[in-house]
C-alpha cells in the first residue's frame, strides 16, 4: 500500500505541471482585435547611398588669413607631393621675420656682455658700487657678498630669459611665414578649390582638397543597426548617377571602425567599396547607389524582436485562432529576428504575446 502511494504522488505532480501549459478559449471573447504584423521575407542586400571619393585625400587650410597671391592649379590638375597650391601675400610676414632677427640679434649682443661682464667680475663690481652708494647693505643688515650674488644671479636670469623670448619670436615669424604656402602633402589631382583666382582675401576656412586618384573608392555609409550583416570582401553592385543602367560590380574594401551620426540624426559607420571600374567611369564627388550582399539568409523571413519568447517561440494568429509556434531563430538585425525556419512569408505575427494568454485564455 505504501508503494503506490508514492506511485501516485509522482503522477498527479507531473499532470499537474503539464496542465500549466494548457490553454483554454475564454467564452465571449473576440480575438478580431488583436494587433499582429505580418512576416516579411528577409532581405539578403542592404541598400546604401553615397558618392566617389579616395582613400588618400586631403583638405588643407592656411593657418591664418590674408590676401592670396598665387594659385597656380585649377581643379582637375595634378600635382606631386611638395608642390605649392596656393600662397598668401608674405611682404608683411617677412618683415616680421626681419625684425624678429634684428631684435634677436641685439638680444644676442646684450647677452653675451652680461655674462662676459660677470664671468670678469666687472658685474659684481658694479652691484658693489651701487650698494655702497646707496648704503643698502647697513640699512639691511646684510653680508654684501650674499646681496651681490643674489642680484647677479636675477640679472642673468632675465638676460637668459630675454634671449630666449627672442629666439621664439624669430621661429614664430618664421613659422608664419612658412605656413602661408600650401603645399600638396600626396601626389594627387586638385579636385576642390574654394578660390579659383588669385588677389582675393581668405579666411582659415577655405580649404583645398588634393585626392589620389589611384585610389578611387565608391563611400557610403552603413545603418549601425545593419553593420553586422556586412563583411569585408562582400560582392557589391554600384549605380552611379548618369550610368544608372550599368552596374559597376566591386567589393567591400573598408569598414571604419568609429561610427558617426548622419545628417538624419541616425549613427552608422563609413564603408568603401573598392572597384577596377570606377577609376575609368567614375569621377570625385560623382554620386549614386550600391547594393551590398549582406550575410542574412534569404529563404529566412524577418519578425520584430519584442515578439519572439525565449529565442523560440512567437504568438501567430492562424484562422482567427491564435497559435504558439516553435521557430529557429537566428541574427538579431536592429529591430527584427531572423527565422530560419517555423514560419513562412506574410503569416501574421501577435504584436503583443504577453498579453495574449491572459486577456483571451484561461489555464487548465
Amino acid at each position: 500500500m505504501k508503494n503506490k502511494k508514492f506511485l501516485i504522488i509522482p503522477m498527479l505532480f507531473v499532470a499537474l505541471v503539464i496542465g500549466t501549459f494548457v490553454f483554454t478559449r475564454k467564452t465571449g471573447t473576440n480575438i478580431s482585435d488583436v494587433q499582429t504584423v505580418e512576416v516579411k521575407k528577409a532581405n539578403s542586400q542592404t541598400l546604401i547611398e553615397g558618392d566617389v571619393e579616395s582613400q588618400n585625400q586631403a583638405t588643407l587650410h592656411f593657418q591664418t588669413g590674408g590676401k592670396l597671391t598665387y594659385l597656380p592649379f585649377k581643379e582637375g590638375d595634378a600635382v606631386y607631393q611638395g608642390q605649392t597650391i596656393a600662397q598668401l601675400d608674405t611682404y608683411t610676414l617677412q618683415r616680421q621675420l626681419t625684425s624678429a632677427l634684428n631684435n634677436y640679434r641685439s638680444t644676442r649682443d646684450t647677452f653675451d656682455q652680461t655674462k662676459q661682464n660677470s664671468d670678469t667680475g666687472v658685474l659684481q663690481g658694479q652691484q658693489r658700487y651701487g650698494l655702497e652708494i646707496t648704503n643698502k647693505v647697513a640699512k639691511s643688515g646684510q653680508d654684501e657678498v650674499d646681496v651681490v650674488n643674489d642680484i647677479v644671479k636675477r640679472i642673468l636670469d632675465q638676460n637668459q630669459a630675454n634671449l630666449d623670448n627672442s629666439v621664439i619670436n624669430v621661429e614664430l615669424a618664421n613659422y608664419a611665414l612658412q605656413f602661408a604656402t600650401l603645399t600638396s602633402p600626396i601626389n594627387g589631382v586638385i579636385t576642390h578649390e574654394d578660390v579659383t583666382v588669385p588677389n582675393q582675401n581668405i579666411t582659415t576656412q577655405t580649404s583645398f582638397v588634393v585626392s589620389d586618384p589611384n585610389l578611387i573608392v565608391f563611400t557610403g555609409y552603413i545603418p549601425e543597426s545593419e553593420i553586422s550583416l556586412i563583411r569585408i570582401g562582400a560582392k557589391a553592385a554600384i549605380r552611379l548617377s548618369g550610368l544608372s543602367d550599368n552596374p559597376i560590380s566591386g567589393v567591400v574594401d573598408k569598414i571604419y571602425p568609429q561610427k558617426i551620426q548622419t545628417s538624419n540624426g541616425k549613427t552608422a559607420y563609413k564603408v568603401d567599396i573598392k572597384s577596377g571600374d570606377l577609376t575609368a567611369l567614375g569621377k570625385f564627388g560623382q554620386t549614386g547607389s550600391v547594393l551590398i550582399e549582406n550575410n542574412v539568409d534569404s529563404d529566412s523571413v524577418l519578425i520584430p524582436n519584442w515578439t519572439v519568447l525565449q529565442n523560440k517561440y512567437v504568438w501567430v494568429l492562424n484562422n482567427d485562432k491564435p497559435e504558439l509556434r516553435t521557430i529557429e531563430a537566428g541574427k538579431t538585425i536592429g529591430e527584427y529576428t531572423e527565422v530560419k525556419s517555423g514560419l513562412t512569408n506574410d503569416e501574421k505575427i501577435i504584436l503583443d504575446p504577453k498579453s495574449i494568454v491572459s486577456k483571451y485564455y484561461i489555464y487548465e
